[in-house]
């Protein structure tokens, strides 16, 4: 079965005798696209995002570590607090930077919302006794 035919029988026309205009190619098209949804969607300065993902990024290693010592049962709450207090310090640090730095970003503004809850949650558990 010659799917070429098939389709060119459906456009009604050989695709030989299709041009592609010189002006409207793939990549220029490609292009102006990506840059519509820039202006749109960007108007937080990249260096921001960058460092909120790399306050996000800190915040999941933290959490990482976090997770490994409450696992080692050699681990008391006492040696783990000073872990705590850092993810509650980044937590706070990283809402306050979200706020001033995601404007129009809704999928970056929903991650950092997500993994504050998440870290705020984890040093509440602390606090509160959870893991005695």
């Amino acid at each position: 079965m010659d799917i070429t035919r098939i389709y060119d029988s459906f456009q009604g026309q050989p695709s030989s005798s299709k041009k592609v205009d010189g002006d409207c190619g793939f990549k220029q098209v490609f292009d102006k696209k990506i840059n519509e949804m820039n202006a749109a969607t960007m108007n937080t300065p990249v260096s921001s995002k960058a460092d909120l993902i790399k306050n996000g990024d800190k915040i999941l290693s933290l959490l990482d570590d976090y997770t490994r010592e409450l696992a080692d049962p050699a681990k008391t709450l006492k040696d783990m607090e000073p872990l705590v207090k850092i993810i509650e310090k980044e937590a706070s640090l990283i809402q306050d930077k979200y706020r001033d730095a995601v404007h129009n970003d809704k999928a970056l503004e929903k991650i950092i919302k997500d993994l504050a809850v998440t870290a705020n949650v984890a040093v509440y558990k602390f606090h509160r006794g959870d893991y005695v």
